[in-house]
């Protein structure tokens, strides 16, 4: 169940790189214990908005406010410790290292020897091989083994499993489910559930409105760098979203209350 208050508010956002206007007066609210699907063709201004909201691009004008309070600096760091997580599908691992120093990559663990610092791998192994056991990955995948070894879906589950570990508020998932087979998809969207009725914001960005409307609570659609869409997925069906897509244009605004 969402909260009433917005875990995230956006308010009359615009971003120009010199000349081109990427956002354009983009208003909307995003809430805890919600999954939203931000939707829209290639170039619409759904990435350069999630890019706002994790501190690598900073507005032009307009303002962001998280958890009521207004948001005065933007950088990936700041967002980061306030709980904004990114799951990309081709980035965030690193292969060449195992998993539980991907899942503790810039977070490892310290333990000191004589004054001397080392990673506390220990403890990496066994905090990341319970997590990863809990998302799904197989038995036979130990937490020493290379990232290089998982599948597809099995990445998506080690960054999923990091994302509520170090306890987030805010899951990005930015096109998670691209070149996975129909099983891990399956997998990685019900993971995307899974953190949503933990009551995490989940932020789910994708070309596919057909599979993100069987998940979403509400669908908001980009285009040009404008919102023009922000309904319920039971006031809206797919379908009436997809022509809202097609013709790229403005429709009254249809998100029922929280």
């Amino acid at each position: 169940m969402a909260n009433s208050n917005p875990l995230i508010q956006v308010k009359n956002l615009d971003l120009h790189f010199g000349a081109f206007h990427a956002l354009k007066n983009v208003s909307v609210d995003f809430h805890a214990g919600e999954l939203i699907g931000l939707v829209g063709d290639n170039g619409a201004g759904k990435t350069t908005l999630i890019r706002v909201l994790c501190g690598i691009y900073a507005p032009t004008s307009g303002e962001v406010f998280f958890d009521g309070n207004k948001v005065e600096k933007f950088h990936p760091k700041l967002a980061i410790d306030q709980g904004i997580e990114t799951i990309q599908q081709s980035v965030g691992l690193c292969d060449n290292l195992s998993i539980a120093r991907n899942f503790y990559l810039g977070r490892e663990p310290v333990r000191r020897v004589f004054g001397i610092p080392f990673l506390d791998m220990g403890k990496m192994r066994e905090k990341s091989t319970r997590v990863i056991r809990q998302f799904g990955l197989r038995a036979n995948v130990s937490a020493d083994d290379e990232v290089e070894r998982l599948s597809g879906g099995e990445r998506q589950s080690v960054k999923i499993g990091r994302a509520v570990e170090f306890k987030n508020r805010v899951v990005i998932m930015d096109e998670p489910t691209n070149h996975l087979s129909v099983r891990e998809r399956e997998h990685v969207n019900e993971l995307a559930v899974q953190l949503k009725e933990q009551g995490l914001l989940v932020i789910y960005i994708t070309h596919d409105i057909f599979q993100v409307h069987k998940l979403a609570d509400r669908i908001v659609i980009m285009e040009n760098g404008e919102k023009v869409a922000d309904a319920t997925t039971d006031s809206m069906t797919a379908e009436e979203l997809e022509e809202v897509i097609r013709q790229g244009g403005r429709v009254v605004e249809k998100r029922e209350a929280v």
